[in-house]
């Protein structure tokens, strides 16, 4: 059991325990902003980059000093960073410490094009750098990974969830149903968001301004919870006088086309409209999946099942007649007996027609 315990404990690197209350508040809520790129050769990597790291030792001295006071203490005598110096020194800590390591931008197929433009902000693809000295204008791969618990935590989540979609065609209907509701209005919730922010931007790119609401919603390197921060943002247009005047004109064209709609249709029409939709969307995927085999709405037979039944009722009554007809020709004793049967039952009919 020792062999084990001996063996997980060489398995997970052990972090200075001066710097990693540093890294845990520089990876905090508050802390510097990271995206994500794929490492030359490797697995995907979070990084931040040495100007936003700068920023945030310059600006937060509070933090800091309730904090990372041993860090500070070791790198800075105990006083809040004031200067690049004092940044590049905690920054060669942390790369020293394996905390991180300074990379470089390697593009996928690299020309003398690429080299001559201007550099990415947050470039997708990176390697490492040979020179492991902190600079201000690079880019640092996070190897810090923290707890594992939270880690182990949340790929149970994971697993659990891609199995409870694998196991889809054993769900019960109710709760098919909820999942076509949840989705539903997911969907709606997303579209809705992204029509608003294209409104709201057209709006006030006619203005001059180039205003997003959840700037980073489709980015592709952001996080869940990164792709909603900021909430807002907003970028004065330095354009030309060709470019003012397409705006003044999308603007007379929109105005035109708004003034045409509202004659025509009124607010109340739009609205009919979308509820009338979302309630047929709804009703159409709870037919659908109650339509689906093994539900309840399956198991009632359709009109075609009960019209065939009829059919081969009918055809085996025929074929009974058929073959009692053939019996009785087949047996004149037995045609006669059953000949004053039939009179007897013939019999209270004439009686009741001649009364």
């Amino acid at each position: 059991m020792s062999m084990f315990s001996k063996k997980k404990k060489d398995s997970e690197p052990e972090w200075d325990p001066i710097y990693e209350p540093l890294m845990k508040t520089l990876l905090g809520k508050k802390g510097i902003k990271t995206k994500s790129a794929s490492e030359a050769g490797k697995k995907k990597v979070d990084y931040f980059r040495g100007k936003d790291f700068k920023n945030f030792l310059l600006e937060n001295d509070a933090i800091l000093t309730k904090k990372c006071m041993k860090a500070l203490e070791e790198s800075c005598d105990g006083n809040p960073p004031e200067s690049e110096k004092d940044v590049e020194r905690i920054g060669n800590e942390l790369i020293q410490r394996g905390f991180c390591f300074r990379a470089l931008y390697k593009p996928l197929n690299p020309t003398s094009k690429t080299a001559e433009t201007k550099p990415k902000k947050w470039p997708d693809r990176l390697a490492r750098s040979p020179n492991q000295t902190f600079d201000i204008d690079g880019f640092y791969v996070i190897m810090y990974e923290g707890g594992s618990g939270m880690q182990h935590f949340l790929l149970g989540l994971i697993i659990a969830g891609v199995l409870l979609a694998c196991m889809h065609p054993v769900w019960p209907i109710w709760a098919k149903i909820g999942g076509w509701y949840l989705s539903v209005v997911f969907l709606t919730i997303y579209f809705g968001v992204l029509i608003l922010r294209m409104v709201i931007f057209t709006m006030f790119w006619i203005v001059g301004v180039d205003f997003w609401i959840f700037p980073n919603l489709n980015d592709e390197y952001c996080g869940f919870l990164d792709s909603f921060k900021p909430f807002y943002s907003w970028e004065k247009r330095k354009d030309d006088a060709l470019m003012l005047l397409v705006r003044f004109g999308s603007l007379a064209i929109a105005a035109v086309a708004i003034q045409q709609i509202a004659e025509t249709t009124s607010l109340e029409d739009v609205q009919d409209f979308v509820v009338s939709s979302y309630a047929d969307v709804l009703e159409w995927g709870v037919e659908k999946l109650t339509a689906l085999p093994g539900s309840d709405k399956q198991m009632l037979p359709s009109v075609e099942e009960l019209q065939k039944e009829k059919d081969l009722d009918d055809d085996n009554t025929t074929n009974v007649t058929a073959d009692m007809a053939d019996d009785d020709d087949d047996d004149p004793g037995k045609r006669a007996r059953r000949r004053p049967r039939r009179q007897l039952l013939l019999t209270p009919s004439l009686r009741q027609h001649d009364f």
